[in-house]
């Protein structure tokens, strides 16, 4: 094992990490200095970013000590190593400002927040605290669910609220109490984590060998990889390039057409680009009350979950990539599940994220209503701009579907990815084939491309230990004391990267009910879901350590 040259590439990222670091670091030194000064002293958190910039170049330096004497080159095994390292490295020191300011003082559930940014998985543990208007005293938030047994969740909020020096009026609670900089960091891990923070520092990083094309394979989602030039960080930077552009085009879009503050257009833009799903109001999306916000959202949700060589191809004026199966097929889903949603909530109570019931769904509100919860859940942001915790049993078993088939592949989506369904298809219509026509022999193409038999290998492989690790998830989560229906909302919500849950940390909740032991168990499937199984497993493989003879 080629520590050394490790220990180089790990303190070479890292440094690239802390110069990250100086962006919300200069975001909260001009809203402590020059902007907002009528708020409180803890409303800021310049010295929280300077306190983690310090720690993160420390880290870097030790690193870059380790492997003084490495050249930086990666073989597949060390670029394993490099790629899992960095998932948890990165958002362990993003975790830092949360402690450092104070707002999460449970080092577990700054990591868990972290961790939901980078992997663009949107869950939060940031609630509201409580207190007791007669004396005070903060009380617990309870929540109870009916079942064949009944489920009690008791626990308190994690987020001081905001209150007025003299009156002691609460000014701003729950994710609007938290700083503009932290507010900025959250989406922006997101928008970092989008693409892949690998991918990002392969693509401004001398070239790293052989290693360097397997970081990008390992940061890109699906089972065909498609390089669009001969150099890989060439090809990295050309894909961040894109990304970078969608990005700034959503901001003109969102400048144009609504009257959101800029700070707002930024933070949406970093969490819809990225498919991440954060937002900094404690209404999430519903708390814009904007229709045209929300279908400009539902647009750049899907630009986000299309594979990214597609728009390299087309800005080459390759205009056939639009026959793309799995482009065709991923553009059916959203519309055959979003026109089902749709009619299905015609004459249905909205109960908003609120808790204010409001006046049954009626065309044009269930058509706006359906589609963007149901683009959201496919395309795995998490945005939400009603209780869909209250809707049919239907519409809610076809969320769940949704948010397990995902994207396409190649994009910033989570999910199994629409590529993998279709090959599934095609493999198991292939094998039943065979059944009565065994003499026949059927190659299995995609868009022309013919998939080799370790392709097919890998998908059902894929899709065994994803269903078989869903399981187990939903096992554990019930063990620790939490409902099978929050405990299937979990796993679908962590492993699918998706930020949607359901009954305890539904879209009018968080999940600050959960024990240390559920937050580290969401952390590994964040993660497991974010690098597709293999890069992850493979690691717990004893065989992988041994020394090669």
């Amino acid at each position: 094992m080629l520590f050394r040259e490790i220990a180089k590439v790990l303190g070479s990222n890292l440094w690239i990490f802390a110069l990250v670091l100086l962006l919300p670091l200069g975001v909260s030194f001009y809203d402590e200095f020059f902007g907002a000064n009528e708020l409180p002293p803890q409303h800021f958190s310049t010295l929280a970013f300077l306190e983690t910039f310090f720690v993160t170049v420390v880290v870097a330096a030790i690193f870059k000590w380790l492997g003084r004497s490495g050249k930086g080159k990666l073989y597949r095994r060390e670029g394993l190593i490099v790629v899992v390292a960095l998932w948890l490295l990165v958002p362990f020191l993003g975790s830092l400002p949360f402690l450092f300011h104070g707002v999460l003082k449970n080092p577990v559930q700054a990591y868990f927040e972290s961790m939901s940014g980078f992997t663009t998985t949107g869950a939060t543990v940031l609630e509201a605290k409580r207190y007791d208007p007669q004396t005070g005293e903060e009380i617990p938030i309870e929540r109870a669910y009916e079942g064949i047994e009944s489920v009690h969740y008791k626990f308190y909020g994690t987020v001081e609220p905001i209150r007025n020096s003299e009156t002691g009026e609460i000014l701003r609670e729950g994710i609007e109490a938290l700083p503009r900089g932290l507010l900025f960091w959250r989406s922006f891990t997101q928008w970092l984590g989008g693409i892949g923070i690998t991918i990002l520092f392969v693509s401004i990083l001398p070239a790293l060998g052989a290693g360097g094309r397997f970081l990008v394979q390992s940061e890109t989602t699906g089972p065909i990889k498609e390089s669009l030039t001969p150099r890989i960080k060439e090809t990295a930077a050309r894909v961040w390039r894109i990304y970078a552009g969608l990005t700034l085009l959503q901001v003109i879009v969102l400048l144009l057409f609504t009257t959101l503050p800029l700070f707002d257009v930024l933070t949406l833009t970093f969490s819809t680009i990225s498919t991440g799903g954060f937002t900094i109001r404690n209404g999430n999306i519903e708390a814009y009350q904007s229709v045209v916000l929300e279908w400009i959202l539902i647009l750049f949700m899907i630009f986000g979950s299309i594979n990214f060589t597609l728009y390299h191809f087309l800005l080459k004026g390759r205009f056939s990539r639009l026959k793309d199966p799995e482009l065709i097929l991923f553009i059916t889903i959203l519309i055959l599940f979003s026109v089902f949603t749709s009619y299905m909530l015609v004459g249905e109570n909205a109960l908003s994220i609120f808790g204010i019931f409001e006046k049954p769904f009626e065309g044009w509100e269930a058509i706006r209503a359906g589609t963007f919860q149901m683009v959201s859940a496919i395309t795995s942001t998490g945005f939400s701009i009603s209780n869909y915790d209250v809707w049919p049993y239907e519409i809610q078993v076809l969320l769940l579907i949704g948010m397990y088939i995902g994207g396409m592949s190649g994009s910033t989506a989570g999910g199994i990815k629409v590529v993998r369904h279709l090959l599934f298809f095609k493999i198991s219509t292939n094998k039943v084939e065979t059944i009565f026509r065994p003499e026949t022999i059927r190659s299995i193409k995609i868009g022309g491309r013919e998939i080799d038999q370790a392709t097919a290998i890998n998908v059902l492989c894929f899709f065994f230990l994803f269903m078989a690790l869903s399981t187990v998830a939903v096992f554990f989560y019930a063990i620790d004391g939490n409902d099978p229906e929050t405990s299937l909302g979990l796993t679908s919500c962590m492993i699918n990267n998706t930020g949607m849950a359901f009954r305890g940390a539904g879209p009018a909740t968080s999940c600050a009910f959960l024990s240390n032991q559920s937050l580290l168990l969401s952390i590994f499937w964040m993660i497991v879901g974010r690098l597709e199984l293999f890069a992850i497993l493979v690691l717990l493989i004893p065989s992988f350590w041994k020394k090669e003879v």
